[in-house]
């Protein structure tokens, strides 16, 4: 009996001595989270803002945007001026600048689209990046306490108390988060230098800012009246060109391109009576004025043959472009059609998308109670750490369990901001434009 008490009295004062350096850390809500790394390493902040600002900057794709809106805007002046030579009538002059002016202002658009998505990618890539490393450092502590565990196994085995077996299974379990801790270290290198490549910035010279916004939607009005909004905003100047088409084409393209139903009728009617016309007659090899005559023949057959070639092309020709306008008409229509279809697409679409971002925001209430649960609970352990009632080991894996609940809150804020922005620019949400 002696020698037991001596057993546990060594082991009481072994635990004791081995216990962890693991300092409690209470969970907290992510919006409010500072960034102890980032105190600790002395390392620059790098501000999700500057990182977009400087993605921008370099970016090939906004600056062929740039490029392409300057080409537009010169050509437009040059069709200006090759209109008033040619002296177009004045709907043709009209719709030439409606045509360009609107192709210009979409030009633009895309622009603002493209950086919209590359804020967006940015973003992203950041906060992926610092949810890794959130989990590396949560990791570590994790392969920490594991250590703690091991040698209390050890001590344990020493004095009888713990099977052999099971302080290898405890050495296999710190192997497997040691392997985890590596593979994850490998991957986050990786996300580093393809950010690298998107934004021009080093990361492992910086730390990052851990803080996402949380703020909730406020929709003034209904939710169909927001969505069409933003839909039409999506398709304004898309819409815009398929409705100066439809309408040019239904009123003035026939009259300016002379092919109404009575051009082609006098087309026809002229090629008609052209190859109906008597030919002249040849003078007779006989004649005394036959090389007079001859010559007034060929001219005059010049002339005749001229006609029916001319007014036959002409018809053809009317033909040829009143079938190009047909299928241009219905090809405005399609689009038309197209973009109605798209719109109720689209809306169907972005009412599921409503529906997940109200789902995200009670899991995001619900993570911010649990939190709150959760450090009550962590202040009851430390204080039955502290008189002894539980192992400081016992402590810390609550302490680390806790953290995953602040990287758990912070997914869902970021997954709720994505969604969000989503709903705000279907750009981003859908690839056509």
């Amino acid at each position: 009996m002696r020698k037991n008490i001596n057993k546990i009295v060594a082991f009481a004062i072994g635990i004791s001595i081995m216990s962890g350096s693991i300092m409690p850390v209470f969970a907290a809500d992510t919006t409010q989270n500072i960034n102890i790394q980032n105190q600790v390493s002395q390392k620059p902040i790098l501000t999700l803002d500057e990182v977009i600002k400087s993605a921008i900057s370099i970016s090939d794709t906004l600056a062929y945007d740039e490029m392409n809106i300057s080409y537009i805007d010169k050509t437009n002046d040059i069709k200006e001026d090759q209109d008033d030579f040619n002296k177009v009538s004045d709907d043709v002059e009209d719709f030439h600048k409606d045509t360009a002016d609107i192709n210009l202002k979409k030009a633009k658009q895309t622009r603002d689209f493209d950086e919209d998505r590359l804020i967006k990618t940015v973003t992203d890539k950041y906060n992926v990046i610092v949810t890794n490393q959130m989990k590396i450092n949560k990791a570590a502590k994790e392969l920490e306490a594991k250590n703690k565990y091991l040698e209390d196994d050890k001590l344990r085995e020493s004095l009888g108390m713990k099977r052999l077996i099971d302080v290898k299974s405890t050495l296999l379990e710190k192997e497997k988060l040691e392997n985890s801790q590596k593979s994850s270290e490998d991957a986050l290198k990786d996300l580093q230098y393809s950010f690298k490549s998107l934004t021009g910035k080093d990361l492992p010279q910086y730390s990052l800012e851990q803080d996402v916004n949380f703020e909730p939607l406020k929709i003034d009005g209904s939710i169909d009246e927001y969505l069409d909004n933003a839909i039409d905003s999506y398709l304004m100047y898309t819409e815009q060109l398929v409705n100066l088409n439809k309408d040019y084409y239904d009123r003035d393209y026939e009259k300016d391109s002379k092919i109404t139903i009575d051009d082609m009728s006098n087309a026809e009617k002229d090629a008609k009576d052209a190859k109906d016309a008597k030919a002249p007659e040849p003078p007779a090899a006989t004649d005394p004025d036959y090389v007079t005559k001859k010559a007034a023949y060929d001219k005059l057959n010049e002339t005749y043959q001229k006609n029916i070639t001319d007014t036959s092309s002409r018809y053809a020709q009317i033909l040829a472009s009143r079938l190009t306008y047909l299928s241009t008409k219905l090809s405005n229509y399609q689009q038309e059609t197209t973009i109605n279809k798209n719109k109720k697409d689209f809306k169907d679409q972005l009412k599921t998308l409503y529906t997940n971002l109200l789902a995200s925001e009670a899991n995001i209430n619900y993570d911010k109670k649990n939190i709150e649960i959760t450090n009550e609970n962590l202040s009851n352990l430390k204080l039955k750490c502290d008189l002894g009632i539980i192992t400081e080991s016992a402590y810390n894996d609550e302490v680390v369990k806790s953290e995953q609940a602040d990287i758990d809150l912070r997914a869902e804020i970021i997954s709720y901001n994505i969604t969000k922005e989503k709903l705000q620019k279907p750009w981003i949400a859908f690839s056509n434009s």
